[in-house]
Parts: C-alpha cells; sequence; structure tokens
C-alpha cells in the first residue's frame, strides 16, 4: 500500500454548479433587501412638507409617534431578509440528499448491474456523487483483473531457445464456459522427453541444466507456500470480517495422511502458524558475513513481488527477526519419509512417467487423497499458475520456511535450498529475485525473473553469432510472438555469485536498509549490483482471458464519447494485442506509437504527430473524406512515458495536447504512481471528468485521484474496493452503470435542482411585488404559516419523484444508442446559464400571478387574507402544473405526488381557517379559504393564471420537440411509433383463428396487400373451423408461434427498425 495516497473528498460537477448558483440566490437576496429598505427608508421620508420658513414632519398614518426614516430602513431590511429567506434554497439540500439516497437503493438492486457467477452485486460507497456517473469523459482503467479475468494460465515456454506450446484442450474449454477453475497444465510431450533424456544422463550437459534450472526458477522464486486446506477471505467489501459457524467450530477428526500432511502441511502449521513462524525465524546470514552489524533481512514481502507487467505491489520490508537454530537435515528427513510415492514417481530413478500422471477434473471437487496434490497458496495469480507448471512437470515445491526451501527436482528427488536473501518485486525493477544456496554446498545463486525490458538488458555481454548470442536472439523472437498473442512474458535468468562478493554485498545492503535517508533508492541501487552479469534461462507466456462482455462494453463507451486509456505495466505488444481483442482498437484506426529511448526524441515524435493532424484538419479534401471519422488511437512505452511526465522536460501538455486528438490511448509499462500522475493531469489540465477502474492494491491511488472511483471484486485483495467509490464484479457492469444509470441520475437531479431554483424564486418575487403596495412596511399578504410550510409540504413531492423515478430516456435506447449519453457528458442538462433563464421565468410568472390577482380584486372590498390566499393558490397549481411540463415519463409515483400536494394544500387551509381563529397572535384567519372559494373570481384567476404565467414554456417545449428534436426525443419518438406499428401487427395477427392461414399470412410476398391476406384468412377460418376438429388446437399453437415472432421483432436491433 505504499502508492496509496490516502482518500479525498470529492463532489460532482453539479454539486458545484449548483453552489455558484446558490451564492447567486444569496446576491439576489440581498438586492431585494436592499432595494426594499431604501423603498422603506424613502416612503417614510416622503411625509415631509414645507410649511413657510420652517418644516413640519406630518406623522406617518396610524402611527402616534415620530420615527427615524434611516433607523426603520435598516430595519426593514433585515425584516426582508426574514421574510424572502426562501430564495435560499436550504431545503434542497435535503432533497437531493433524500434523491441520492433513493438513487443508490436503485443501483444496488439493479439485476443488471448483479454477477451470478461471483455472487457479487454493484455497491455505492460514496453517496454523493451518483450524478457524476453520467458526466464521465475520460476513463483510465488497469488491464489485469480489469479487462481480464486475472486466471493466468501457462501456455507456452522457450527454454534452450526452443519453443513449447500448450495448447488448450478440451477439458479446458468446459471449465471456461463453466467459469470453473484454472484446469490442470497438460506437459508439453517434447518438454517430457527432453526432461527424461536429462534425468537418464549420468552428467547433466549445460542444455539439460538449463532446462532443469528453469524449472528451479518457476518453483522456488515466489512466495508461494504449501498449504493444507485452502484458504478463505472473509472480509467482505465493506472491511467487515464475517465467519460463520463452520469457520469458527473446532472439529476432531482422525488424521488422513495426503501429500499436505507429508509435506509437513497440515491443519495445525497453516499459513498463520507460518507467518507466525517468520516472525520469529530469520535466515541463516550468508558465508563469511560480518557479525557486528545487525541482521535486517527483507524478506517475505507482504504483497505480491511478481508480474510480467509491473501492475503488482511495491517493495516491503520485514522487521528484524531473531536467529533461531535449525537442524534442516532432520527437517529434510522427517519430511521425505513422509513423501508418498505418488503417481508421479516411476521406478526409474524419479524419470517422469507422462502415462502415470492423473489430471483431476477440476479444484471445485476438492483434493482427496486420491488426487495427492498439495494446495499451493499464492499471493499473485502469476506466481501460482507458474508453480503449478513446474509441478506439472515433476518439479514440486514441498516445503517453505522464512530461510528454507524443499523442492522435488527431477533427476535429483527432493533438494533443500537454503535462502540467503529476497528481493522483491518493484516497478522500477520490473523482477524479482531469490538468492538461494543448496544444502550441503558453498555454491550462491541467484535467480531472477521479470520483464523482458529488465532482464535481457542485464544479461552478460556475449559476441555477437555465438551460441549464447543465438539463443538470446531466438527468446527474443518468441518474446515478440507471445506477447503479438496477447500473452502476458516473464524471462527467467540466474547467475552464480561468489560466496565472499556476496557476504560483501549483504554487508553494504544492511547500510542501506539502516539508513535513514533515501532508504528506497539505496536499497533499489544495493539490488542492481546483483541483478546484472544475468544468464538467460529462459522465458514464458501466461494467458490471461479477456472477462465476458468487454469487447461490447468498450465498444459501447467509446460511442457514447468517452475517452478511453488503459494503462498496464505489460509489453507492449501484449497490450497492444489485448487491445484489439477487446475493441479499444479497431483494424479502420490511426494507431500513433511513442516509442523514444530520449526526452528530445520524444518530443520530437509529439510534435511531428501534432504538425501531421493539424495539416490533416486543415485539409479540405481530407475534411470531406470519410477516413476523418475512422479515429486515431496512441500507443505510448514505459520508457517514453516517463520523459513525459518528468516535470522538467515540459512534454506533459504537448502530449495531452495530442491525445485530444485520440479516441483511445494504451500506456504500456507504466507504474502505480505513474497511473495516478495521469489521471491528475487529465483532470487538472484539460478540465475533464475522469473515472479510474481497477482491481488491486496497485491502483488505489489511481481511484482515488479521479472524480469517480470503480473497483473491481478481484483476486487481488480488497484495497482497489475499500478505496473506490463504486464496487462492481466486472467490467462489463461499467457500460450500463454509466449509459443508464449515470444518464439518468444526472439528468434527473439537473432537472430537479433547475425546478427548485424556478419555484423558490417564483415565490419571493410574489412578496417583493406586495412591498410596491404597503410602502416596503415588510407586511406580507401570505399567511405566515404558509411561508414555512410551503417548501415543507406543499412543494415538497414533486421534486422528489422527478430526481428519483423520472425517466427521460429508456433504458433498452440508452444501450442501444450510446451517443445519447453526451447529453450528460457534455453537461447539457445543467448549463451556466441556465440558472438565468430560469430566474427571467420565475420573474414572469411571478408578475402574471401578482398582477392578474390584482386587477381581478381592483376596486374591491376584498381583504388581504383573501386576496394572499387566492395568490398562494394560483403559485401552488402553476408550480404544479409547471413540474408536470418538465417530467418526461408518468408514473403513479409522479400523479401522486401532484394530487398529495394538492390534498395537503386544502386539508391544511380548511383544517387551519377552520378552527385557528386568532392563532399565533396574528389577525383572524377564520374562513378566509371558505370565503374565497365560495366565488367564480378564486377559480377563474387561479386557472387564468396558470394558462398565462406557463404559455410561454408550453410553446418552447412544443416548438423545442416538433421543429429542433434533440437527439433524445428523436430516438425517444421513434421507438414508440415502431412500438405502435408492433401492436397493431399483434392485433392484426389476432384476428385469425386458424393456424393454416397466418402461416400464409406470414409467408406472403411484400406485393400482398393486407386487405386480401384479411379475407383469405377469414375464408380459410370458416372452412377450418367446419372440417378440421383439430382447429382449436392448431390455432392456439400458432398463436403462440406468432407471440414468439411478435417477441423477436420486439428484440430486434432499434437500429435497423428505425432506419438508422
Amino acid at each position: 500500500m505504499l502508492n496509496n495516497s490516502g482518500p479525498r473528498y470529492k463532489r460532482s460537477q453539479i454539486e458545484q454548479q449548483m453552489n455558484i448558483d446558490v451564492i447567486w440566490c444569496v446576491i439576489i437576496l440581498i438586492i431585494l433587501c436592499v432595494i426594499g429598505a431604501i423603498g422603506c427608508k424613502m416612503w417614510l421620508a416622503s411625509f415631509v412638507a414645507a410649511s413657510g420658513n420652517n418644516n413640519e414632519t406630518f406623522r406617518i398614518p396610524y402611527l402616534p409617534f415620530e420615527i427615524n426614516p434611516d433607523y426603520e430602513g435598516l430595519l426593514a431590511f433585515w425584516t426582508f431578509v426574514i421574510i424572502m429567506q426562501i430564495m435560499i434554497p436550504l431545503s434542497l439540500y435535503v432533497t437531493i440528499e433524500l434523491c441520492k439516497i433513493m438513487q443508490v437503493y436503485h443501483i444496488h438492486n439493479c439485476i443488471d448491474l448483479y454477477d451470478s457467477q461471483t455472487n457479487k452485486r454493484t455497491e455505492c460507497r460514496a453517496m454523493n456523487i451518483t450524478e457524476e456517473l453520467g458526466q464521465i469523459q475520460y476513463v483510465f482503467s488497469d488491464k489485469t483483473g480489469t479487462l481480464t479475468e486475472n486466471r493466468m494460465i501457462f501456455r507456452r515456454c522457450t527454454i534452450v531457445g526452443v519453443d513449447y506450446n500448450h495448447p488448450e484442450t478440451e477439458e479446458e474449454k468446459e471449465l471456461t464456459k463453466i467459469g470453473g477453475p484454472v484446469p490442470y497444465l497438460q506437459p508439453n510431450i517434447s518438454l517430457v522427453e527432453n526432461l527424461n533424456q536429462t534425468i537418464e544422463s549420468n552428467q547433466l550437459s549445460g542444455s539439460a541444466e538449463q532446462i532443469q534450472e528453469f524449472f528451479l526458477v518457476l518453483a522456488i522464486c515466489n512466495t508461494v507456500v504449501v498449504s493444507a486446506t485452502p484458504h478463505k477471505d472473509h472480509m467482505n467489501a465493506s472491511g467487515v470480517i464475517e465467519l460463520n459457524d463452520s469457520d469458527t467450530s473446532v472439529t476432531l477428526v482422525r488424521p488422513v495422511v495426503t501429500d499436505a500432511i507429508a509435506n509437513g502441511t497440515d491443519p495445525a502449521s497453516d499459513r498463520y502458524a507460518r507467518l507466525t513462524e517468520s516472525r520469529s525465524i530469520t535466515p541463516s546470514p550468508p558465508p563469511n558475513a560480518p557479525t557486528s552489524l545487525p541482521l535486517k533481512q527483507t524478506h517475505v514481502p507482504s504483497l505480491s513481488p511478481i508480474s510480467s507487467s509491473a501492475e503488482t505491489s511495491p517493495m516491503s520490508e520485514s522487521p528484524p527477526m531473531k536467529l533461531k537454530a535449525i537442524t534442516p537435515t532432520a527437517r529434510v528427513k522427517s519430511l521425505v519419509a513422509k513423501l508418498p510415492k505418488g503417481p508421479f514417481k516411476s521406478n526409474n530413478k524419479n524419470k517422469f512417467n507422462m502415462n502415470s500422471v492423473k489430471f483431476p477434473k477440476s479444484l471445485s471437487q476438492g483434493s482427496t487423497p486420491s488426487d495427492r496434490r498439495p494446495i499451493f497458496e499464492a499471493e499473485s495469480p502469476d506466481e501460482l499458475a507458474l508453480v503449478n507448471a513446474a509441478y506439472s512437470y515433476d518439479c514440486c515445491l514441498i516445503n517453505r520456511s522464512p530461510n528454507h526451501v524443499l523442492v522435488n527436482v527431477p533427476g535429483e528427488g527432493v533438494v533443500e535450498y537454503e535462502v540467503l536473501k529476497i528481493l522483491p518485486f518493484d516497478s522500477n525493477r520490473k523482477c524479482m529475485s531469490v538468492v538461494v544456496r543448496k544444502t550441503g554446498t558453498q555454491e550462491v545463486i541467484l535467480y531472477t525473473k521479470g520483464a523482458d525490458s529488465s532482464i535481457m538488458s542485464s544479461l552478460a555481454p556475449c559476441a555477437p553469432g555465438s551460441e549464447e548470442y543465438r539463443l538470446r536472439e531466438q527468446t527474443q523472437h518468441q518474446l515478440n510472438v507471445y506477447a503479438r498473442q496477447g500473452l502476458r512474458v516473464l524471462v527467467m535468468a540466474k547467475r552464480k555469485l561468489d560466496a565472499t562478493d556476496f557476504s560483501e554485498w549483504y554487508s553494504q545492503h544492511q547500510e542501506c536498509e539502516l539508513s535513514m535517508e533515501n532508504r528506497e533508492k539505496k536499497i533499489r541501487e544495493s539490488f542492481g549490483l546483483l541483478e546484472h552479469n544475468l544468464t538467460l534461462l529462459g522465458s514464458t507466456g501466461i494467458e490471461d482471458r479477456l472477462q465476458e462482455g468487454v469487447p461490447e462494453a468498450i465498444a459501447s463507451l467509446l460511442q457514447s464519447g468517452i475517452v478511453i486509456w488503459v494503462l498496464t505495466g505489460d509489453k507492449t505488444e501484449t497490450a497492444i494485442n489485448v487491445a484489439y481483442s477487446a475493441r479499444l482498437f479497431n483494424p479502420q484506426m490511426d494507431i500513433l506509437r511513442l516509442t523514444a529511448r530520449s526526452r528530445d526524441s520524444a518530443e520530437a515524435c509529439i510534435n511531428f504527430y501534432l504538425n501531421e493532424i493539424e495539416k490533416q484538419l486543415n485539409d479540405v479534401d481530407y475534411s470531406i473524406r470519410s477516413d476523418r471519422d475512422k479515429g486515431r488511437a496512441l500507443v505510448v512505452d514505459g520508457k517514453t512515458l516517463t520523459f513525459i511526465l518528468d516535470l522538467r522536460s515540459n512534454l506533459t501538455k504537448p502530449f495531452l495536447q495530442l491525445t485530444k486528438y485520440c479516441s483511445s490511448v494504451l500506456c504500456c509499462r507504466a507504474t502505480p504512481l505513474q497511473k495516478a500522475f495521469l489521471v491528475k493531469v487529465v483532470k487538472e489540465e484539460l478540465r475533464m471528468s475522469t473515472l479510474a477502474i481497477g482491481d488491486g492494491a496497485n491502483d488505489v491511488s489511481m481511484i482515488q485521484m479521479a472524480d469517480v472511483g470503480v473497483g473491481i471484486c478481484g483476486q487481488e485483495g480488497m484495497q482497489a474496493v475499500m478505496a473506490s467509490d463504486f464496487t462492481i464484479a466486472k467490467f462489463r457492469i461499467l457500460e450500463k452503470l454509466l449509459l443508464v444509470h449515470g444518464h439518468w441520475n444526472y439528468d434527473r437531479l439537473a432537472r430537479m435542482i433547475i425546478y427548485f431554483f424556478y419555484k423558490n424564486a417564483a415565490f419571493v418575487f410574489l412578496l417583493f411585488w406586495y412591498q410596491l403596495y404597503c410602502g416596503f412596511s415588510g407586511a406580507v399578504m401570505i399567511d405566515e404559516i404558509y411561508l414555512m410550510i410551503y417548501n415543507l409540504i406543499f412543494t415538497a413531492l414533486p421534486p422528489l419523484a422527478i430526481g428519483v423515478y423520472d425517466k427521460k430516456i429508456i433504458d433498452d435506447l440508452l444501450l442501444n444508442y450510446p451517443r445519447l449519453y453526451r447529453h450528460g457528458r457534455l453537461g447539457k442538462g445543467y448549463k451556466s446559464y441556465t440558472f438565468w433563464i430560469v430566474m427571467l421565468d420565475a420573474l414572469y410568472q411571478s408578475l402574471v400571478i401578482f398582477f392578474v390577482a390584482k386587477a381581478a380584486f381592483w376596486d374591491s372590498d376584498v381583504d388581504v387574507w383573501v386576496f394572499g390566499t387566492t395568490i398562494t393558490s394560483s403559485c401552488l397549481f402553476t408550480m404544479l402544473l409547471h413540474c408536470a411540463i418538465e417530467i418526461k415519463s408518468w408514473t403513479i409515483l409522479h400523479v401522486l405526488s401532484i394530487v398529495i400536494s394538492i390534498g395537503s394544500f386544502y386539508v391544511f387551509a380548511f383544517a387551519y381557517n377552520t378552527v385557528c381563529v386568532s392563532c399565533f397572535g396574528l389577525p383572524s384567519n377564520y374562513w378566509v379559504i371558505h370565503m374565497s372559494m365560495s366565488t367564480v373570481q378564486y377559480y377563474l384567476i387561479t386557472a387564468l393564471t396558470a394558462v398565462l404565467a406557463l404559455l410561454p414554456r408550453f410553446i418552447y417545449r412544443v416548438v423545442e420537440n416538433t421543429v429542433w428534436p434533440g437527439e433524445g426525443v428523436r430516438v425517444t419518438l421513434q421507438y414508440k411509433e415502431e412500438k405502435r406499428r408492433g401492436e397493431n401487427l399483434l392485433v392484426t395477427w389476432s384476428r385469425s383463428t386458424s393456424a393454416s392461414s397466418i402461416f400464409r399470412y406470414l409467408t406472403t410476398t411484400t406485393t400482398t396487400t393486407t386487405t386480401t391476406t384479411m379475407t383469405t384468412t377469414k375464408t380459410t377460418s370458416s372452412s377450418s373451423g367446419k372440417n378440421n376438429p383439430g382447429s382449436k388446437g392448431s390455432t392456439l399453437k400458432a398463436r403462440k408461434k406468432l407471440n414468439a415472432a411478435v417477441g423477436i421483432l420486439e428484440r430486434n436491433n432499434p437500429q435497423e427498425r428505425f432506419g438508422y
């Protein structure tokens, strides 16, 4: 977790824009209050008249005392703040939180976001950014475990320049279809024969020794342990450890002699016991190691130290451990004595017998004594695949302790190696090494494996044309072949060390570990002193298949206009092959490759592509060719990426400018911190909304840096899930999460916020217009109790219904037309100018509501409470009808929200005006609503006000949807029209009662008219009903076939149905 930069608070773009508009509401409120205060002062100051040379101040009507206009104006300011505080939509924040809670509930319970294979559903861990899912512009994705299954299968290997293939078997295909575990490896016959020749010979040749040591590297250069029972992870996505009764109970059983027990890995010595042992036992010091320095052993890392792609955990150091005397010879004897004579040994001196190997069908069947196969527990799927591959060739890891490893080596039997030092993997070195010494000898050997870019450059120099040079060329050729096939490649190498030299290095390394400054850098440089002058042993190609639905999901996201970056640590050729398979790239794309070996070369390459693209864009012929729309993709290798991200190179901005012309970007050999930095620069420099998705600890910083972080529940722990905002089971779920739920959440919340600003502003403007007729005294014509519960009860439900249940476009259309996502991606639902349009609309509607009522009651003796109640009713009806215009999909909940709002107003008004004679010290409101509704004026004013106030908005919506319909409106109208045609066709077919007539109707040519068909149908129906006793049964069968045909018609691609 060294790459974890810590969590941060995230806010959506809508929330940021809404906060700005709330500030504008405060400013508008202050302006209204200042105008009111100035008006009050001026009105009071107007009661001054000249009487001769003296000034007399007339008393204000109904006030027996003199007042100070300035002081009264100041008091009026705060009075207006109190009565107009509705302008600041505090209840909006409460409503938004309720909407988001319900949106999270719908996401959590959506059956399409549930994965039955893993039994996991989508979880929202951050409830404040659900609407941000609808505004994503850039997606940054990890590859291994995110786009792929992270189920590593050992597919090919190269030893001594010879390629050995392990093709997919029929059994493996069946297991893959049902989502079963990784099947056991079927050994390559040619490699088995070479291995047997090695065993039969009394003296190992050079190539034979390489074959043996190749499998030895696979078996011991890792942190895999042998266990008696499979490990179960009891931590859920919330970080809670769940234990059932079977996990906590203790059962006494009769011990069974199996490989696990024979190997010293019975349940009593499970992984927790081994962990305890590792804290109390330290490896023996190297030969001639100085004893004056305290030993601090860098040993078993806490996370995976091996990956072909720089996508694993960083280096981890274990604390100092106490020395403990051990007797490896006695332990080896005891373990060897317990070793069963399983099917992997023949009577001919450990010779590998291909025919004696038994392959269990699946791991899900459990490990039985007949299987006699140890259970390997690895923190990395790569390591597990390599150890299983070695086991398939009888090079079996038997037991591992912090300072010793027992391995069954073909031709030698059980061999013990003393572990002197483990050099864990880190993303800079891109390799992992182990220093061992065979028990009983003084030979110290360094075994290493890692990325080809790291190992091949660290090999010992050799003369061109030599045998070693030829082997390296053949191996490199096979590596390129593996990469083009999309396999994850690893290279194995070794180095024989002099015991004295290693002792000196060990002493210097101890000083590096104890250093307080630049400790990691010094340790990395110290590792480099050992990991050079290597001897090549071979290479491997591991298959990691794409997850189901990944190509379709990526294609939909690209069609929606989202730019997708895949950040991987794999080899460039491997990543490109996977990109084509995942439809990140397509054959029509222009692939731009940045492969530079210096800073100047990277700059020249970027500038070249920028100039070429600008020339193409300015070319008239190019602008009218169809090639302009085929798109571009960018590929960046690891070294070039290092130059680009170097702040001293000033290449970041030109690089980002180049990526703006590309719909897909592939970054290879990227480290975890480089991933996070790429997300940061895109978000800050390009001002784009970003989403990062990953499944491992190395993706944590990237996930936390993005505006939206998505974690996948994979096989690399729960770190990514715990750091994410949303948790999904598979990458394909991201498609519906963004295109459907993201679109809905953004559109709903945007329209709900806009409506909230409108209704509050219109109500406040009504109070302001009344001040023109009351001398800006701060009096109101609406009862104060209505002012308090206006937002709380009368208008609370309709905005909530819009924000939770309204659907502008149905989910099928959103998935079939990914380009509809641009509505949210470009922020069309809530622009900065939308607020001012709403304010003008509210201003106009308030003018209509107030002055229509004022004109209707002109020159009448109606009191202020009847006038205010009438205005309140007109305002409520106008706002609810305004809400009805904005609702896109009517449901029973939308209807109930409006009905309940109207009903609550009248129920409360009747109860309040009936019971409350002189409540709250106010003048009598008794029977006000009754008197208002007893006149015809009340109903005419309410109806006329609603029509006049909403007429401009209604006309605008009609013209917009008719003359300039948006893409969503066009698609929806076409869908409804096609649906109506399908229903009419179903009605036509249902009139037929004969199977034969229906068959003729379905098979008629296009030139046959419907009238002729119906005539034939009626004639055949009557004759069939008389002469065929089984006509009724045939008719029922025919109707079922017709219903199935109509169902097929409805499930057809909407692009074909709508003529797209």
